[in-house]
């Protein structure tokens, strides 16, 4: 009963949000897209740290993208100022909490699903080959942050910004 009750909490705050942009007609730009994606990256991997005892992973990708983590936080933070003057904090917020809800969800119904692909995400983030955030982000699946209109379909580097890689966009496109 909880669960549902979580679901439809996040599934609301999550259409009140995007609903929100649709209706003031302001799009993301690529930087601004880049940053709603890399907060869901992070929330997801948060979430990871608390249900699949990565405590000890997520701190290492924090404290290695500190910087670009807080420039990707101040950017996402801009962009719901600008899409909502009156409520753009208090959006922000609903939207970083709406996606720990989702993701808290998902990770109860299928943990170990959710804690390999979590594993591999932080094996990917903090190999020594890849410190560039924006790489590893790119490279992620985030479905949770479809929904947000974007000014473009791409960001820098030829990354689809609606959550999926270019070459997962390439193979959907192919099914």
């Amino acid at each position: 009963m909880k669960a549902i009750l979580r679901t439809g909490v996040a599934a609301s705050m999550m259409c009140a949000m995007v609903g929100q942009c649709w209706a003031a007609g302001v799009c993301a730009n690529p930087q601004e897209a880049r940053a709603l994606k890399t907060a869901a990256v992070q929330q997801k991997l948060m979430v990871a740290a608390l249900y699949c005892d990565d405590v000890g992973f997520y701190n290492r990708f924090v404290i290695t993208f500190q910087k670009e983590l807080q420039d990707s936080d101040a950017v996402l933070l801009n962009y719901f100022q600008r899409t909502n003057v009156n409520t753009g904090t208090d959006d922000y917020h609903a939207y970083k909490t709406a996606l720990a809800n989702n993701f808290s969800v998902s990770s109860v119904r299928h943990m170990g699903y959710y804690c390999s692909r979590a594993n591999a995400a932080f094996d990917a983030a903090l190999n020594p080959d890849n410190r560039a955030l924006a790489t590893f982000v790119s490279a992620q699946y985030i479905p949770e942050i479809y929904g947000y209109a974007t000014c473009d379909d791409r960001v820098a580097g030829g990354d689809l910004v609606a959550g999926a890689s270019s070459e997962f966009a390439a193979q959907s496109a192919r099914n």
